[in-house]
C-alpha cells in the first residue's frame, strides 16, 4: 500500500501549463473556507479570515510562465507578549517566472544569480503550482513578532547584590549567586 504524497502547500490553485492561452490566463481568486482553515493550521495563527489573489500567467516562451498579480490577505495572531488576538493584513505584489524544474540552474554557492531576476519556481509534471507560491509569499510576509500596541514587557529594574542594574532576573546574578553559595 502507498501513501499519496503531502501536499506542499493548503492552497492546491493549479494550472496545466498546457491550458494557459498565448495571451495569457487571468484568474481571481479567494479561498474557500476549509482553504483558510488549513492555512491558520499551517502557520500557527489564530484565523485566516480572507485571502485573495488576482494574477495573470503569460506564456514567455520556451515553456517558461510569468506570473503577475496581487495577494491580499487579513489574519489574527497570537501578541507574542500577551497571548491576545491581534489582527493584520498581508498586502503583496506578485512577478515571479515559472520554469520546467530540469531548466532550473543548480546554485554552486547556495545561490544563483539571474541577472537581478526573481529566482524562478518550478513547473513539475506540467503543472504550475500558483498556490504554492501564494501561501510561501504570505509566510513570508507575517509579522514574525506580532505585539499589540500597548503590551510590553516587564524588566526588572531591581540592582544586584553590587549596585548593577539586573538583580534577580539577570542570568549572571543568578550564577553569581549559585557561585556564592558553593
Amino acid at each position: 500500500m502507498t501513501s499519496s504524497p503531502r501536499p506542499l502547500s493548503p492552497l492546491g490553485w493549479e494550472h496545466a501549463a498546457a491550458d494557459v492561452p498565448a495571451t495569457g490566463l487571468h484568474v481571481a481568486r479567494a479561498a474557500e473556507p476549509g482553504e483558510r482553515e488549513a492555512i491558520a493550521r499551517a502557520l500557527d495563527l489564530l484565523a485566516c479570515t480572507r485571502l485573495e489573489a488576482d494574477y495573470t500567467l503569460t506564456p514567455s516562451g520556451d515553456g517558461r510562465y510569468r506570473l503577475r498579480g496581487r495577494l491580499g490577505c487579513e489574519v489574527v495572531q497570537a501578541c507574542g507578549v500577551t497571548l491576545e488576538p491581534v489582527a493584520g493584513a498581508v498586502a503583496e505584489e506578485l512577478d515571479v517566472p515559472f520554469w520546467p524544474a530540469d531548466e532550473i540552474p543548480l546554485p554552486r554557492s547556495g545561490a544563483f544569480d539571474l541577472d537581478g531576476e526573481e529566482d524562478p519556481e518550478p513547473i513539475t509534471a506540467g503543472r504550475i503550482a500558483v498556490g504554492r507560491f501564494i501561501y510561501e509569499c504570505l509566510a513570508a510576509a507575517l509579522d514574525p513578532f506580532p505585539r499589540k500596541p500597548e503590551a510590553a514587557l516587564e524588566q526588572s529594574a531591581t540592582p544586584g547584590a553590587d549596585g548593577s542594574a539586573g538583580g534577580s532576573g539577570n542570568p549572571f546574578a543568578v550564577l553569581a549567586s549559585l557561585r556564592a553559595k558553593r
